[in-house]
């Protein structure tokens, strides 16, 4: 009789397994074979739901092209805005991004900045509630416009609901409001409670939401890595709805599961290419 393997050379042969098949994975990306890597992905799910890597190559899997970073970038150097804001800077990278010229804020309630910041930029370490409660937005960037915005504070939709209901109230039609972590790749990077590193949360939400309740505002969804971009324009600083109805909307976005979304995703989350020309045609005229 063979002897049954013990709980540490079974772990060390799981490990070996899905090793192998995030191999793989990088190996079909490269040939283009997403498809193939899409079930080699679902492989490694099969044999541990939980595995981080798996979660991170099912979102190259489905997010081809540029980053968030680069199309942000892009952004910045095409628009040259005079004001900008930025919620959840954690170490300023995406804020680094911003133009020599241009007027920044940046909320976060535990910064970590360790990137150089070239933009001319007031960094204010509260929340983004207690910002708005206590601070004029435009007074704050030193300009009359606030012409670009990012959302990436808390993965909570509720909270980015609010950050996107207070940005907009300085908005004028010009003005663009990204929000990132808008596309999970899957149901556990969606979660509400962070159980992995790779985590979006909840914040895709958000979109159906606006969708549903705005439809004046030009919504669409970037499959951009690692986790998505929403672009948001059109927008109406006197509009009062989402606040008005916000208990209620908020329950009833809530109530919809990631199943839905799995099942309706292109409804749900509007796709927008992740090609420049593609975004440059979503941007006021």
């Amino acid at each position: 009789m063979q002897p049954t393997s013990s709980p540490p050379q079974h772990q060390a042969d799981l490990n070996g397994r899905l090793e192998a098949l995030a191999s793989q994975v990088n190996e079909l990306l490269e040939q283009g074979d997403r498809p193939a890597a899409r079930a080699a992905c679902e492989s490694m799910f099969a044999l541990n739901g939980a595995y981080n890597q798996a979660h991170m190559l099912m979102a190259r899997v489905m997010m081809p092209g540029d980053n968030y970073a680069a199309i942000l970038s892009r952004l910045h150097r095409h628009l040259q805005p005079a004001g900008y804001a930025e919620i959840g800077v954690a170490t300023g990278a995406s804020m680094a991004l911003a133009e020599a010229d241009t007027h920044c804020v940046g909320i976060d309630p535990c910064p970590r900045v360790t990137a150089n910041i070239a933009a001319r930029a007031r960094l204010y370490p509260v929340t983004s509630d207690d910002f708005f409660a206590r601070y004029n937005l435009l007074e704050e960037l030193g300009v009359e416009r606030l012409d670009l915005a990012f959302i990436d504070g808390l993965h909570l939709f509720e909270q980015a609901l609010k950050d996107f209901i207070n940005l907009e109230k300085y908005a004028h039609p010009g003005t663009v409001v990204m929000i990132h972590d808008c596309y999970p790749p899957t149901e556990l990077s969606a979660a509400r409670d962070r159980v992995m590193a790779y985590w979006a949360g909840d914040v895709w939400r958000m979109i159906p939401l606006l969708v549903k309740y705005r439809p004046d505002l030009k919504v669409g969804v970037i499959p951009s890595l690692p986790s998505g971009l929403g672009m948001v324009t059109g927008l109406d600083a006197g509009s009062t709805l989402l606040e008005e109805r916000f208990d209620e909307i908020v329950a009833e976005f809530m109530a919809l599961e990631y199943a839905e979304l799995d099942e309706r995703r292109d409804e749900l989350l509007p796709p927008l290419s992740n090609d420049w020309d593609a975004i440059l045609g979503q941007l006021p005229g």
